[in-house]
């Protein structure tokens, strides 16, 4: 009788160990620690561009794909793991993706070639996708309306540690160890984390959706997102906000540490001081939210900020005055913005559909990273050994985002626009 108690007591503390609760801090921790997947991924490398092209007798344009396709797997790969998490639950498909991201690692831990490194950074950027989508979805599954809004700021906020951290720790192990030493502790963080949603994360779907994954049912899905006006606008919005701050993340290691001549470590501190203006608008954003403050309101200043301080800084450019020293408060704006609109560009796209949260939720992520992808391509395209690559893409995106918000928020002054035409 004693050792039956003993079993069950056993049995129940391991069953309450697995169930964190959605409304601790430690969801949300758990939560961001797996948003933080692709931007580790990114940042943690960022110092080490120039290493990796010289190592491996890569062109920087050459090198740039090891971002660009990582991208480009990260949007190819929400829209599996969408329509999957709807099908077989949150938990399986998240622990699936961390699996993929971790031996993913590895093999660019041991890739002789660029092109071998690329195409295993592409295979991560499929795996690292799980954590985005699957994530909003469990928000979504969990909560609504400014609840919603407010947890995806603060998940936002504790995400944000890691382009804070990474640059500089990802310096640091590639002088210490190399930097494949790099790609090595990506995929100890994989396992790490994979490890713990095993045991801790709950299954935050109410019923699987068994239809999910058969192609009829795919396109139907996919065809109420596309043809919904304002998810396709907010998931636009996402992917022109998005390349801006990514051209910022694509051409600033080149141009503070070859144009500039800023080290590595600096570079990292600098990095790090920017990825601070995240948190804040996050932060910001989501006390602003909890406060009752219109999303739409925040958005649009966002919008307009990020776009105007592009085009300062482009001025700045071509007038041959730009300096490490002046563009860091600008960057800083920029990635404010980005906090301040990210939570409540995701909550615009998935609070209408709350019965395909997967779907929406890979939908927005696949535009907002092909967004990133180009962006860093056309940096890259661009790239002559000074910022005006950066500069120029950055203030093409943030004018174009800034475009498509003002034709969604302001449709009276789309119609006046529409009859001045009419009677011309």
């Amino acid at each position: 009788m004693a050792n039956s108690m003993e079993t069950l007591l056993r049995a129940e503390r391991r069953k309450s160990f697995r169930k964190i609760d959605p409304q601790s801090k430690s969801f949300i921790v758990l939560l961001a620690a797996t948003v933080t997947l692709p931007s580790l991924s990114i940042d943690s490398c960022l110092t080490s561009l120039p290493t990796i092209g010289l190592a491996l007798r890569a062109s920087p344009v050459a090198t740039a794909l090891i971002l660009s396709l990582f991208m480009a797997g990260f949007a190819g790969g929400q829209l599996f793991f969408g329509p999957l998490c709807d099908r077989i639950g949150r938990r399986p498909a998240l622990l699936l993706g961390c699996g993929v991201f971790t031996l993913s690692a590895l093999g660019c831990t041991l890739s002789p070639t660029i092109a071998t490194l690329a195409f295993w950074r592409f295979v991560q950027g499929f795996g690292a996708a799980a954590g985005a989508v699957i994530v909003f979805a469990i928000i979504r599954d969990l909560f609504s309306g400014a609840a919603s809004r407010t947890r995806l700021s603060y998940i936002s906020v504790v995400a944000t540690i890691a382009p804070i951290v990474a640059p500089s720790l990802g310096g640091l192990i590639a002088i210490w160890l190399g930097w494949r030493a790099v790609f090595f502790s990506l995929a100890v963080a994989g396992g790490i984390l994979a490890f713990v949603i095993g045991l801790s994360l709950k299954e935050s779907i109410p019923t699987v959706d068994r239809d999910a994954l058969q192609v009829g049912a795919l396109v139907s899905n996919y065809w109420k997102i596309l043809s919904h006006r304002s998810c396709l606008t907010y998931s636009l919005l996402g992917g022109l906000s998005f390349g801006t701050l990514f051209a910022y993340v694509t051409g600033s290691a080149f141009v503070f540490i070859e144009f500039f001549h800023v080290s590595q470590r600096g570079y990292g501190i600098l990095f790090a001081v920017n990825a601070v203006g995240i948190a804040i608008g996050a932060f910001l954003s989501g006390r602003l939210n909890s406060r009752g403050v219109s999303s739409r309101l925040l958005i649009v200043i966002g919008l307009f900020l990020a776009m105007a301080t592009s085009g300062f800084m482009l001025t700045m450019e071509l007038s041959g005055v730009l300096t490490a020293l002046s563009v860091m408060p600008m960057l800083f704006l920029i990635t404010f913005t980005v906090g301040l609109i990210m939570p409540n560009i995701v909550h615009g796209v998935l609070e209408p559909m709350s019965q395909i949260a997967g779907v929406a939720s890979s939908v927005f992520g696949s535009i907002r990273m092909f967004g990133g992808a180009l962006s860093s391509e056309l940096v890259a395209c661009l790239y002559t050994g000074t910022p005006m690559a950066m500069v120029i893409t950055m203030t093409l995106f943030s004018s174009a985002a800034m475009l498509v918000g003002a034709i969604f928020f302001s449709p009276r002054l789309l119609a006046r626009y529409r009859v001045r035409v009419t009677a011309m």
